[in-house]
């Protein structure tokens, strides 16, 4: 039987998120947040490009699909949820160990779910929004965040919680019936490709100096969308029954 060598291709780039997942715990348990940080969001550009070159090459397969899950098990929950555990360790109260430990348990958990859910609700058709915050979404907020605090210091050292809040509603998130836009299947026309330019133009404008900045805005930005559509979409729900109340009554 003949195998396409092909098929190793995006398995090799799934290979390497795994490895920069355990790179990043490496190195939060060492104390290097920073470069833990970036070892998770050079991962996701890995995440990102094995399932479009395995398209491209058309070397699509189960066991890909499965294997890209359990790297996203390990470089987006195990690995933010070690990092933000050490993260905490350094300036977080005593008392609230048990509070580092459920939380970041609670978020490998929820994103394993998520995971598992989407797995079984996409089969092989690629969704045009996903169900629930994308697991590499929620691991990106958090590294962002604690970048951010790496660099300026946002949270003193009583306030330092916060990040264990926004972990906490990511995992919600992830498990939740909001839906999320999904760009795998972007129709390129000129509206969508004038979008691109324009994205790209604003990152790369700020490259230099606030390309994190720019990143964690963009970030929070599609999480809270979600949420926001989410909540139109009850109070809509909500006016509808009111008014086909109403002319009943009449």
């Amino acid at each position: 039987m003949n195998i396409n060598p092909l098929y190793a291709l995006p398995n090799l780039f799934t290979a390497g998120s795994i490895f920069l997942g355990v790179m990043s715990i490496v190195f939060s348990s060492n104390s290097d947040f920073q470069l833990a940080c970036y070892f998770i969001l050079v991962s996701m550009v890995l995440d990102g490009l094995d399932g479009r070159v395995a398209r491209i090459t058309h070397t699509t397969s189960k066991f890909g699909v499965e294997f890209d899950s359990l790297a996203d098990v390990i470089a987006f929950g195990v690995a933010p949820s070690m990092l933000l555990y050490f993260y905490m360790g350094q300036s977080y109260i005593s008392n609230g160990e048990g509070y580092k430990i459920v939380v970041s348990a609670l978020f490998v958990i929820f994103g394993a779910i998520r995971l598992a859910r989407f797995n079984i609700g996409s089969s092989e058709n690629e969704p045009n929004s996903f169900v629930g915050l994308p697991i590499p979404s929620a691991a990106v907020l958090i590294v962002l965040w604690i970048l951010m605090d790496i660099k300026y210091d946002i949270f003193s050292v009583e306030y330092k919680y916060i990040l264990l809040i926004v972990a906490f509603i990511s995992g919600i998130l992830m498990v939740s019936n909001i839906r999320y836009p999904s760009f795998k299947k972007v129709k390129w026309n000129l509206k969508t490709f004038v979008i691109l330019l324009i994205f790209l133009a604003v990152v790369f404008a700020n490259y230099n100096r606030a390309f994190i900045e720019t990143l964690t805005l963009l970030m929070s930005l599609y999480v809270i969308y979600g949420i926001f559509r989410w909540l139109l979409l009850i109070l809509r729900m909500q006016l509808k029954r009111i008014f086909s109340s109403f002319n009943k009554k009449r």
